[in-house]
């Protein structure tokens, strides 16, 4: 299989491109059919009202891209006040969704130890704001462990060349069990739960099966978790959406696990423009694309009235855009926009209620 390079597929996330490509190198249908879809209140446990998913991938006491993208430029702490900004505006909009939290960003160390570089207070007060702040709101996974290179369980060192997408897909199940586990194991150290995982690029797309199964062995070894869910798949505005889709379930435990997609793109990744004073434009367009100003035409506006998943994809980094916030400003006036068109007729879910409302759907 030919996989696009990192950078690409890290521009690229969010919009979907990524996975379409690798999607077709591998055969795999990428979507449902239309007999699969499901209406936004026509299911046991739904209100009524359209469901909403935020996700905010790559979220970290840095940012991530310093590492990850040699020469790019940007503040490598993410400053305490700029996480509190993000959080107020999740508080004002009720926002809820995915968020994630990556146990060994960029191969710096543990979260739950300490890390290379990054003051311990800082990241006391990161960790924090997730518990406190964000928690609540949002399910939190981690993406893999470092989002970069493979971490060798058995020696404790960094596989430098050997970046987690390719691990995956060599590893042999128990590995990726012990894997996940840690990740989890981690998590919980610095008091967060974690209801399921997000897949760093397209990690383990073309060994989906090993992947739902050891994310199931990983859950029930620290949570005892019935329902999990990853992230693996996203489509942008120009693609056919996905469906959520049930990809393991274990009789035994009663356990199942879900994909749960995204839909609409991350329109707030602006820093490949060339021109700084390009990026505002950028942004607006973006929300143009997903929803227009009087709700009639859009990304979400299509996903509502053909029943697929709303759930809108970003990026820590897309928020924090090297330092401006251009992002996070984005994200407020997407949110904004979002509640003067919908109104009472709407409600922000976790993924994992996505999820969970998918399963009794299905029943």
């Amino acid at each position: 299989m030919n996989k696009m390079n990192r950078r690409t597929l890290l521009k690229y996330a969010g919009a979907g491109l990524a996975a379409g490509v690798l999607s077709d190198s591998i055969g795999k249908v990428m979507a449902s059919s239309p007999s699969d879809k499901v209406k936004s209140s026509g299911a046991p446990g739904f209100t009524g009202k359209i469901p909403f998913s935020l996700i905010v991938d790559d979220g970290s006491p840095v940012d991530p891209l310093f590492y990850e993208l040699p020469g790019y430029e940007t503040p490598f702490l993410v400053p305490a006040k700029f996480t509190k900004r993000v959080a107020d505006t999740f508080d004002r909009f009720d926002l809820h969704g995915k968020f994630t939290i990556i146990p060994m960003p960029s191969c710096l160390g543990r979260i739950d130890q300490s890390l290379k570089r990054v003051p311990q207070d800082h990241l006391s007060e990161f960790l924090k704001l997730m518990r406190e702040r964000v928690a609540p709101r949002f399910d939190i996974t981690p993406e893999f462990l470092t989002h970069l290179s493979s971490y060798d369980l058995k020696t404790g060192n960094y596989k430098r060349h050997l970046y987690e997408d390719t691990w995956i897909t060599q590893a042999p199940k128990e590995e990726i069990v012990d894997y996940f586990t840690l990740a989890f194991q981690i998590l919980k150290n610095v008091g967060i739960e974690s209801t399921g995982i997000t897949s760093p690029w397209v990690s383990g797309i073309d060994v989906e099966d090993k992947y739902a199964q050891s994310l199931a062995d990983a859950q029930w070894n620290i949570y005892k978790r019935k329902l999990t869910w990853y992230f693996l798949y996203a489509a942008s505005d120009k693609e056919k959406p996905y469906q959520c889709n049930v990809k393991y379930k274990n009789q035994e435990r009663g356990q199942v696990v879900v994909s749960v997609p995204a839909n609409a793109g991350d329109i707030f990744w602006s820093m490949d423009l060339p021109h700084k004073k390009d990026r505002p434009k950028f942004i607006r367009d973006g929300i143009d694309r997903l929803l227009s100003p009087d709700g009639k035409t859009g990304r979400i506006r299509q996903l509502i009235d053909t029943g697929f998943p709303v759930v809108i994809v970003t990026h820590w980094q897309s928020l924090y855009t090297q330092g401006t916030q251009l992002g996070l400003e984005g994200l407020t006036s997407l949110a904004d926009r979002i509640q003067k068109v919908f109104g009472s007729g709407f409600e922000w879910v976790k993924c994992s209620e996505m999820a969970r409302r998918y399963v009794e759907s299905q029943a």
